[in-house]
């Protein structure tokens, strides 16, 4: 088999398999980490790797927290704050910048305001309007009703007012309304749809 496209872990994976199952390894990937730098440098590397990322877990988390604990702290605050041991100054850095700008858009999404509101309301109308278009023509189309097709309704009504708001279902505001958006769309398919199973 050829090794050469595994990531470390998956290799190391794929090592620790076959000692556990049949307490050899495979020459083939004996080769493989022999060209990467033999076992220990391999073993080392990936003890390194997972250092990187429990260094990563601890720093995210602290950027969370900093975002959370100082609300309206800017990103330069939060740098001078942290603090590591293993990342260079500058994958410090650039490691904040993103957690704090992916932070910053959650809470964005997050929050509640009148064109949240206004937009989930409109957006409510016509994504009810679009998915109960959806369910009569279905309902033409197979000459019954099928409920499966609200998990349609929901998509369309949840990325109309999406769409409308610019946020995304994490917006309580904007689930519920996806969810009220498909209960209409079904109220009114349900009605249009006993005058066209009847006609």
């Amino acid at each position: 088999m050829n090794y050469t496209k595994y990531s470390d872990d998956e290799l190391l994976d794929s090592y620790s398999t076959m000692i556990d199952y049949s307490g050899k390894a495979n020459p083939d990937i004996l080769v493989e980490i022999e060209n990467r730098g033999g076992m220990e440098t391999f073993l080392k590397r990936k003890e390194s790797n997972e250092k990187n990322k429990k260094e990563i877990g601890r720093i995210s988390k602290e950027v969370h927290d900093g975002c959370k604990n100082f609300v309206g702290a800017d990103v330069e605050f939060i740098k001078q704050a942290i603090t590591s041991e293993i990342l260079s100054k500058e994958e410090l850095d650039s490691l904040i910048e993103r957690k704090f700008i992916e932070h910053s858009a959650l809470l964005a999404d997050k929050e509640i305001n009148s064109n949240t509101i206004v937009g989930s309301i409109t957006g409510t109308l016509i994504g009810a309007v679009l998915g109960a278009l959806f369910l009569i023509i279905c309902t033409a189309i197979f000459k019954k009703i099928l409920f499966i097709l609200l998990i349609g309704v929901y998509v369309i009504s949840y990325h109309t007012i999406k769409f409308i708001t610019k946020k995304s279902r994490n917006n309580i505001v904007v689930f519920i309304a996806s969810l009220i958006a498909t209960i209409l769309a079904l109220g009114i398919a349900l009605f249009f749809a006993g005058i066209l199973l009847h006609w």
